[in-house]
């Protein structure tokens, strides 16, 4: 368990790391860097150490241009366009709908059936939101709204949308074409990474950063692609061999908390009543809809054992 609570508070320092880099570059040229070295690497290390997982066939090529495009262009970019306006911890909070945007997606575009238990937690997550939507950081309110959400609100939103499509993608084909997570990552992290950069350089400039701060910039760009890139997801995968994937997605609620710690130690920021207030609320609809998901797959894992059990 306490290697879970590792993996979150580490995952939590992202979001701060991210938001200290944007003192010193803009939020397109900071996803090409980022994205761009830390595929390099996973690449490399397949090449290296694990070239059996290497696999590419030209017919899937849509689905990485999808994955390359939604997962890290248009992910990241809104998520750090988003971040240099709004709280570290509000950002992390809003990235914790994807569970609920995972299910609204296999509802419409899968038709997999969900049932009252987990519309429950839908409508209660959903009601969760609202306290802190409906709270704004200067920052937010300088660059506009629209109704009671503003710019960034909205930029996040759609990043996490966009970020859940491409993961049900990703899933897909580590499923059903059995190609290796590494892999994917490191081609669409490299992939989308480099559209960023030509972007950035297009709209930006050529190379924007403080060039007064080169080494810390450097300092923590390596900082945020070691814990982020590196250790989060081999660290993730170690603990899928021990928890299920279920436990793991429920316990990404402790990401948030960490964030608004370390946003308060490093950046000053502070959060008030409604955004603890919207952690309990949405607690409860995420406590709801992984309730129901841990019944349905221990019925899904039961079945196979049942039909053998009718054959014999």
């Amino acid at each position: 368990m306490h290697l879970i609570i590792l993996l979150y508070a580490v995952f939590g320092s992202s979001f701060v790391l991210g938001k200290m880099l944007l003192k010193f570059t803009t939020p397109m040229f900071l996803t090409g860097i980022r994205m761009t070295i830390g595929g390099a690497i996973l690449l490399a290390y397949l090449l290296c150490y694990a070239h059996e997982h290497v696999k590419f066939k030209r017919k899937h090529l849509i689905w990485y241009a999808q994955m390359i495009f939604f997962g890290i262009y248009a992910t990241y970019g809104l998520r750090f366009w988003a971040l240099s306006y709004m709280p570290a911890a509000k950002t992390n909070f809003i990235y914790n709908i994807s569970p609920f945007v995972s299910a609204l997606f296999s509802y419409f575009l899968f038709n997999e059936r969900l049932t009252c238990k987990k519309w429950a937690g839908l409508a209660i997550g959903c009601l969760g939101l609202m306290p802190v939507l409906l709270t704004s950081s200067t920052g937010e309110k300088a660059v506009g709204e629209i109704a009671f959400l503003s710019w960034p609100e909205i930029a996040v939103i759609v990043s996490v949308i966009t970020h859940t499509y491409s993961w049900l993608v990703m899933r897909k084909m580590i499923k059903e074409k059995s190609y290796s997570p590494l892999m994917i990552n490191g081609i669409i992290m490299v992939g989308g990474g480099l559209l960023a950069l030509v972007t950035a350089w297009i709209f930006e400039g050529f190379f924007p950063v403080d060039t007064d701060h080169l080494g810390e910039f450097f300092g923590i760009l390596g900082l945020i692609i070691l814990l982020s890139n590196i250790i989060c997801y081999n660290l993730y995968g170690w603990l899928l061999r021990h928890y299920t994937g279920t436990f793991l997605s429920f316990s990404g609620f402790l990401s948030p908390l960490f964030t608004a710690f370390y946003g308060w130690l490093f950046l000053s920021e502070t959060v008030g009543w409604p955004f603890f207030l919207s952690c309990i609320i949405v607690f409860i609809g995420l406590y709801l809809f992984y309730q129901e998901e841990l019944v349905q797959n221990r019925i899904s894992e039961n079945e196979p054992a049942m039909e053998q059990f009718d054959q014999e």
